[in-house]
């Protein structure tokens, strides 16, 4: 083995170096570290090979590379011990570390705003407009933003035209129950700020924006409320509408098998004309009909076909039997 150690000197050195660096990496608790390794089994096994080469029970070949193996197998475990030995003298050496300083807390951010808070914030003082204060009566309170973020289309109230609601917006009239609560010296003073005396009164402004305001409810308690039973089926019209354009809806009586009360039923949810039946998918239909408490499609489909000829202008059997009616009830 002697010889074999002359032989594979650079070769051990190799060995013995890779072991004192693992002995290092893997002791950092020093020889009692090192210790806990399955040292005894390896040794056992060293010492077995070693007796079958020296009691010759094995030779030749097979004898070379066993008893080669084996100052390997020692270089790299001397490496392995003394590099564990010199890993727990430097972790001794250390000094102690100190605690771990707190970590800074870090800005949270604001809590949020309750809804009554956050609204309470769009109610601040209004600027100043011109000749506010020559104006008669008393300018009605106004928010800095609509709430929500979602301003109500004011067009719809008869004589407000797109200047008007821009010049509203600026006094911070958003929503139609802001005019529905407006006193008779909120009137006065915005008909003198608006240059037009007296047309508030004989347009019902304050009447007008109070049935908008009840239908923009009812129609987002519709849109918002889970529904029941058989009306979960179906999907809620995209094209529903606060009241009807210009003020002015059709006659949905004319459709056969729309009464006044299913009439009245469709304008609450928000149809006011027929091209928004036409409008109306698959869907929508079945919700229409769910709605309207006629489980099933086929009826609104039949309504719609009616609908699409009397949008177009054109007349159906039933449309005209329901305006000859008329005629006669006015007679």
């Amino acid at each position: 083995m002697l010889y074999l150690a002359t032989q594979f000197a650079w070769f051990l050195l190799a060995a013995f170096a890779m072991g004192l660096v693992f002995g290092w990496l893997s002791g950092n608790g020093g020889p009692r570290s090192f210790a806990s390794v399955p040292i005894a089994g390896l040794a056992l096994l060293w010492i077995a090979l070693a007796g079958l080469v020296w009691f010759r029970l094995i030779n030749d070949q097979a004898a070379f590379w066993i008893e080669t193996a084996l100052l390997y197998l020692l270089a790299y475990a001397a490496g392995c011990l003394i590099g564990s030995l010199f890993a727990g003298q430097a972790q001794e050496a250390l000094p102690a570390l100190s605690p771990p300083s707190p970590r800074l807390a870090l800005p949270q951010p604001a809590p949020a705003l309750p809804p009554a808070v956050a609204e309470a914030k769009t109610v601040a003082p209004m600027p100043k407009v011109a000749g506010e204060d020559t104006f008669a009566g008393k300018r009605p309170a106004g928010f800095t933003a609509a709430r929500g973020g979602q301003a109500d289309d004011l067009k719809l109230i008869k004589g407000i035209g797109p200047q008007n609601q821009e010049r509203l917006h600026a006094l911070g009239i958003w929503h139609f129950s802001q005019i529905a609560a407006w006193t008779p010296q909120n009137v006065e003073w915005v008909g003198a700020y608006l240059a037009f005396p007296g047309r508030i009164e004989r347009e019902d402004w304050v009447a007008q924006a109070a049935t908008l305001a009840r239908t923009a409810t009812t129609i987002e308690a519709v849109t918002e409320a889970p529904l029941s039973g058989a009306a979960l089926e179906g999907k809620r019209p995209g094209n529903l509408l606060p009241a009807a354009r210009g003020g002015k809806p059709d006659d949905l009586g004319l459709i056969d098998g729309i009464g006044p009360a299913i009439a009245e039923t469709l304008n609450t949810l928000g149809i006011w004309h027929f091209n928004q039946i036409v409008a109306l998918g698959p869907d929508e239909l079945r919700f229409l009909a769910h709605h309207t408490g006629f489980p099933g499609r086929d009826v609104a489909e039949q309504w719609q076909a009616e609908a699409k000829i009397l949008a177009g202008g054109g007349e159906t059997e039933h449309s005209r039997a329901a305006k000859a009616k008329k005629r006669k009830r006015k007679r």
